[in-house]
């Protein structure tokens, strides 16, 4: 027996990919997992876990709509009695750039946040009742290395002779076609902070796992499925950051808070000591046992 086991889990964007793999790893676990995807793969993905012996039910929706995200947990609530851990991984990417035609833009905006931000906030308002009455949780959300390359500021960064930037910084960012994607992610960061220091004193630790270059679904999707050997070669396997997540959930509620983990290509894909705070004080963030 795992310390997660008999935990109750919400995957979001679990069809493929990483959320299928955080799925994975939580069912092993013992974690009985809440999962759902726009892509109807979600069901395939619940009934292989089932077969494996796993608690898994799947709903298929979208998570920017509030009468879903609403119905999905609710029911999830009735059935599992409880939430324990929320992974908001659901996330899309499409490029865009600020002089494009406002219509455009306008659907841009849409089609990203409204899965990128507004999904995590929606899963997060409803979640959160629920883990405050059950004494505590985790919330994990899924963002992106643009955020935190070289550790931001630089000085954190270890510069490992495996990084493919060599002795240079990285820029931080994804590029001036991603201005809408980079903007959905960075707003987590107002989830991480204000959460985790409302939600401390009930128990419940909000982190964010940073991902660079994963095999995935839509990093595949920018070489349209048809990516070179070398160019896989270098990317992380979602397995292991799967991994990586269950070492975070097991650190249990005296564990790190409010931090957003590193990875990047050229760096190990597991968890690096949790960095100093600089955007938030760390009293704010004790809570039980802390």
């Amino acid at each position: 027996m795992t310390i997660l086991q008999g935990k109750k889990a919400i995957v979001t964007g679990a069809a493929m990919g990483l959320g299928k793999a955080y799925a994975e790893a939580l069912a092993s676990e013992g974690v009985a997992v809440a999962i759902c995807d726009v892509r109807d793969e979600v069901h395939e993905v619940a009934m292989m876990l089932t077969r494996r012996g796993a608690t898994v039910r799947a709903w298929q929706g979208d998570v920017g709509d509030a009468a879903f995200v609403r119905r999905m947990v609710d029911e999830a609530d009735a059935a599992f009695d409880g939430v324990d851990i929320l992974v908001n991984n659901a996330g899309v990417w499409r490029g865009s750039r600020a002089d494009d035609d406002l219509d455009k833009s306008i659907d841009d905006y849409h089609f990203r946040v409204d899965t990128n931000l507004k999904g995590p906030f929606l899963f997060g308002r409803a979640v959160i009742p629920i883990m405050i009455e059950g004494g505590g949780g985790d919330i994990v959300n899924i963002a992106t290395d643009h955020m935190v390359t070289c550790g931001t500021p630089y000085f954190r960064c270890p510069k490992l002779p495996t990084c493919p930037w060599g002795d240079a910084p990285r820029p931080t960012g994804g590029g001036d076609g991603m201005d809408l994607y980079d903007a959905s992610k960075w707003g987590l960061n107002g989830f991480l902070y204000g959460w985790a220091k409302s939600l401390a004193p009930h128990g419940i630790r909000v982190n964010a796992l940073c991902m660079g270059a994963t095999d995935s679904h839509m990093l595949r999707s920018f070489h349209r499925f048809d990516p070179p050997q070398e160019e896989v070669d270098s990317w992380m396997k979602a397995e292991d950051n799967a991994a990586a997540l269950i070492v975070l959930l097991q650190e249990g509620p005296t564990g790190r808070n409010a931090q957003n983990h590193n990875f990047c290509v050229g760096r190990p894909v597991a968890l690096e000591e949790p960095a100093e705070h600089l955007y938030i004080i760390a009293e704010q963030l004790r809570g039980p046992g802390r």
